[in-house]
């Protein structure tokens, strides 16, 4: 009998957990206090049953039993609280995924969670549940519900993923993100941006000059983008480069960051998974490797060069913030500034360079367009085919595949006739809406006039967000547009671009992943002296 009332308790505890602690508020930061948590119910347990129990082996016995009643009547509330009485389960979905996130973790195992949404939308519709607090909304101004000014909604819990550092990027207080912005505004002004052109432009030359270095050998583009992209983020955020190009070399650094968001990629919607890697198990490799890229902008953000803002933000907050704080927030922006100032331009370049090698004629037009410009920044900004051909290439494979999801406000969202109740995530993933026909005529077809001269391509352009929208908008989208203007420009001014004869144009789409940012397979291309002519 005694056992019994002990059991009891134990289930009675675990419902009790779950309704009236676990179901109220966020817990991925509380990881090390749930565990020190448990680790003295265990002990409580312990202690209630040597008061029933003399014996030492059934005494480990009765404890290990109550423990496991109790996580089951935990597990078991959560289950059916999800499937039955959750305020979300109006809505369509997958039955696993309004049960656990795992589900999603599972689906997209293979870094292609943007396939995974796609397959949701077409069977599902355009509100669908992807998560036991999760929808998924796929109509054309879903970003706008997601980042626009007309609502309440603050970022995912995703964005603690750098914590206890954050930055412009990762801050999910939308009064603090307003403070931090102009920083960051500075840091990207027209003032800076006419500071950076110049040394943009010479190591574009340098791409130039290491592409034309392999003659008529395949030259691997995944490569080379990357040592340029990171070089380039090495000089507008730390006032020099790292020297990739030149040196034909990746820094052990960009590998780490590359294993690191590899590392993320199937915990992405379970960051509390992350969260415990970084507490607990430093000494993990993709762990350490993020650690270590942390470890690198630590180092180097007392000689930025744009970030020269985040220096002199870091002394304005002096006497209203601590000292930790600063740090963590100088530090936090310069991880920002390597993490989605060189990855996304890379994925940018090389899938430009793998579109404009499949279709050489849209190559021959930009060449027209530059084949007499000296290179300024306004003047390739106003060419309405190369501007063209980089917003297509970032409305088929944006550089954030899925992109950033947010929590709705107090007062929830409205879309349309649909209701979102308070505190729900809500995602709404770009490469989907990018495609979607409500939104775009022949939209899986490559056809960059609909930028410009064919504007009835277009039926909704709110569907194209690659840099978001409203106050979360992407700060840095001048000077990705920059590097990718200039390079496309620089490059075909110099070479013709084309496929080796023995490589497989489709092998860059089928291995392309979803890792943060997008991760495109291998592309190999040859290049052409001198020949102005595609056709």
């Amino acid at each position: 009998m005694a056992l019994l009332i002990l059991y009891a308790i134990a289930i009675a505890l675990g419902v009790a957990a779950h309704n009236g602690i676990f179901i109220n508020g966020e817990w991925h930061l509380r990881v090390p206090q749930i565990l020190l948590g448990h680790i003295i119910l265990f002990y409580t347990f312990w202690l209630l049953v040597s008061y029933t129990q003399n014996d030492e082996k059934k005494h480990h016995s009765v404890c290990i039993r109550m423990f496991g009643s109790y996580l089951g009547s935990l597990f078991s509330s959560i289950l059916i609280y999800r499937l039955f009485f959750h305020r979300l389960k109006r809505f369509p979905g997958p039955r696993l995924a309004a049960a656990t996130k795992f589900w999603h973790v599972w689906e997209s195992r293979n870094s292609t969670n943007y396939l995974v949404m796609q397959k949701v939308h077409q069977n599902y519709g355009t509100f669908v549940r992807t998560g036991p607090n999760e929808i998924s909304i796929f109509q054309p101004n879903g970003h706008e519900l997601l980042d626009g000014a007309k609502n309440e909604n603050i970022r995912d819990v995703w964005y603690d993923v750098v914590y206890p550092r954050t930055s412009l990027v990762f801050n999910r207080d939308n009064e603090e993100h307003r403070d931090r912005k102009s920083a960051w505004s500075q840091a990207v002004s027209a003032k800076s941006m006419r500071e950076y052109e110049p040394r943009i432009l010479q190591l574009v030359g340098d791409v130039a000059d290491c592409i034309g270095s392999y003659a008529s050998k395949p030259v691997k583009m995944n490569d080379v983008m990357s040592w340029f992209s990171f070089d380039s983020m090495g000089e507008f955020a730390f006032g020099k480069d790292f020297g990739m190009i030149r040196a034909k070399k990746t820094q052990p650094v960009v590998q780490q960051q590359r294993r690191a968001l590899k590392m993320l990629t199937p915990i992405n919607d379970v960051i509390w998974v992350a969260r415990t890697g970084f507490t607990f198990f430093p000494f993990l490799g993709g762990v350490r490797d993020w650690l270590n890229v942390a470890k690198f902008c630590d180092e180097k953000t007392d000689k930025v060069d744009m970030s020269k803002y985040f220096i002199e933000e870091y002394h304005r907050l002096r006497g209203e913030k601590s000292l930790k704080y600063r740090e963590n927030v100088l530090v936090g922006n310069a991880i920002s500034a390597v993490v989605a100032g060189s990855d996304t331009t890379r994925a940018a370049l090389i899938s430009i360079w793998w579109f404009l090698a499949k279709y050489p004629e849209h190559a021959e037009k930009i060449v027209s367009e530059v084949k007499d410009s000296d290179m300024e920044s306004n003047a390739l900004a106003s060419m309405p085919h190369l501007n063209g051909v980089i917003n297509q290439t970032l409305r088929l494979i944006p550089p954030a595949l899925t992109g950033g999801s947010g929590i709705t406000g107090p007062n929830g969202l409205w879309v349309d006739d649909v209701w979102i109740p308070a505190h729900t995530k809500v995602t709404a993933p770009k490469y989907v809406l990018h495609r979607l026909p409500s939104a775009f005529v022949k939209p899986e077809e490559f056809i960059p006039e609909r930028w410009y001269s064919r504007p009835e391509l277009i039926i909704d352009r709110r569907a194209f967000s690659p840099f978001s929208v409203g106050a979360r908008q992407c700060i840095g989208k001048a000077i990705s547009l920059l590097e990718l203007r200039l390079t496309v420009a620089v490059i075909l001014k110099r070479f013709k671009v084309q496929f080796p004869v023995d490589y497989d144009p489709a092998t860059m789409i089928d291995d392309l992943t979803d890792e943060v940012t997008a991760q495109p397979g291998d592309l190999l291309m040859e290049v052409i002296f001198g020949s102005w002519k595609y056709s």
